[in-house]
């Protein structure tokens, strides 16, 4: 391949990303704008603001990861284009904030300011007492943030803990699809040590993801391959940098930080953005024959992701056990939760298994699995509740002091969020406990 040939394709590539990027953060902010006023429906019933996404985070994330594409063609561009660029970057900014994700912000706003440092850099250098003051107040603001909406950043930072202190992860991982289970095992384990405290328990889930992919990719494919993948996105950032791909690199950037608090990479926007973004930095390179490498392999895996999405059958599963246990298909229900629970971090998966347990006649087999379900998700009243009903039923099996507790933790139990099932659930038990008081 001539030199020419060369050069005409490493331009064609980057003005391809770039431009693909800002096309699709405007067309992203223009739906999320209609959505606001209510000429387009939100695809999620709890958040009028989605996008093309299911959630306002990962749509957030989206957004800045082009605002700074879009600010650097704005800042270097010509003619029309300057001025196309400038349209989507407000657009962006008009919508970004109402998406209410901190993750995203302190993104967009890194990655940004990554983007005007290297266009002003003498000015940079000029004044930069006043950049600290900026990075400060930044950080005060973070401070800021943390704190409104705390109970939030206080699950991450639990989900965080539990994913890198608790999850058992062999050498080359888990599986994808198998962190869910694995990180619901270890949180289990957690609290059933007794090491969480009150407020732990209280913003508990069970999450499909540990809110960082780092972990997730660690946990998934082994931490050898997570330091790999590192190691490769710095190398490609600093050829990109050195190309003056200020808008790439900026994008890249705030990609690799919003990473660290949301779950982006379960989403194919986002991993074939990130693998454009990167096939862009590689054609900063002076070799043809990396570049031409990077361009084969980002086509080719952009292809094989397109056609492999990874399947969430967590769900499926779980409904098509539950209605094994409805059909009274007692042992073929455990056998399909046992299996789900592997991809799957839902306490109700234990719930289940611990009914079929009591409807085969095994209550100590059933109060085991409730039991660990009370573990896995401290803040729910639901398996006490079980509990309760499972004393109830079976008082030769079980002394009354359990009937007691389990009735106990329903009716004194801060629920994380009050309901109709709750009230009805703390009414029955004290049935329950008034018609067992007569029995004995």
């Amino acid at each position: 391949m001539n030199m020419g040939n060369s050069h005409s394709i490493n331009i064609g590539v980057k003005m391809l990303v770039v431009w693909l990027l800002i096309l699709a953060g405007a067309i992203e902010a223009i739906w999320g704008l209609l959505q606001v006023y209510g000429y387009e429906p939100s695809n999620h019933s709890l958040y009028a603001l989605t996008g093309s996404f299911y959630n306002p985070g990962p749509y957030s994330g989206f957004l800045a990861m082009c605002l700074p594409v879009a600010l650097h063609e704005w800042l270097k561009g010509k003619r029309i284009w300057k001025h196309v660029a400038l349209v989507a970057c407000v657009l962006m900014l008009v919508v970004l904030p109402s998406g209410m994700s901190r993750s995203a912000w302190l993104a967009a706003l890194v990655a940004s300011g990554y983007v005007l440092g290297m266009h002003y850099r003498e000015k940079v250098c000029r004044y930069w007492k006043y950049f600290c003051m900026g990075g400060l107040l930044l950080a005060v603001l973070g401070v800021g943030a943390y704190h409104w909406k705390k109970d939030s950043a206080d699950g991450r930072l639990l989900m965080w803990k539990i994913a890198f202190t608790e999850v058992v992860v062999p050498w080359n991982g888990v599986g994808w699809e198998n962190v869910p289970g694995a990180y619901g095992l270890a949180q289990e384990r957690y609290f059933a040590s007794g090491k969480g405290t009150p407020q732990e328990e209280r913003v508990a889930g069970a999450p499909e993801y540990v809110f960082n992919e780092y972990l997730q990719v660690g946990i998934a494919w082994g931490f050898p391959v997570m330091f790999a993948i590192l190691l490769m996105v710095i190398i490609l950032f600093s050829w990109g940098h050195r190309d003056r791909q200020f808008g790439v690199c900026g994008g890249l950037f705030s990609l690799v930080i919003f990473a660290f608090a949301s779950y982006p990479f379960q989403f194919l926007e986002f991993i074939l953005a990130f693998l454009a973004l990167l096939v862009s930095c590689a054609m900063g390179y002076r070799k043809v024959w990396v570049r031409v490498l990077a361009l084969v392999l980002g086509i080719g895996i952009g292809v094989y992701l397109a056609e492999h999405r990874p399947t969430k059958n967590a769900r499926r599963m779980f409904e098509q056990a539950h209605a094994l246990h409805k059909a009274g298909q007692w042992h073929a229900s455990i056998e399909l939760l046992e299996e789900t629970m592997k991809v799957s971090s839902d306490a109700m998966v234990l719930n289940i298994i611990g009914k079929n347990y009591q409807a085969l006649g095994q209550p100590y087999l059933a109060e085991g699995w409730f039991i660990r379900s009370t573990h896995r998700l401290p803040n729910r009243i639901y398996p006490y509740y079980l509990l309760a009903k499972l004393y109830a039923e079976h008082p030769k099996c079980f002394p009354k002091e359990k009937l007691e507790w389990a009735v106990k933790m329903v009716l004194e139990k801060e629920a994380k969020v009050e309901s109709t099932a709750i009230k009805q659930m703390r009414e029955e038990v004290k049935d329950i406990m008034q018609n067992n008081d007569k029995n004995r």
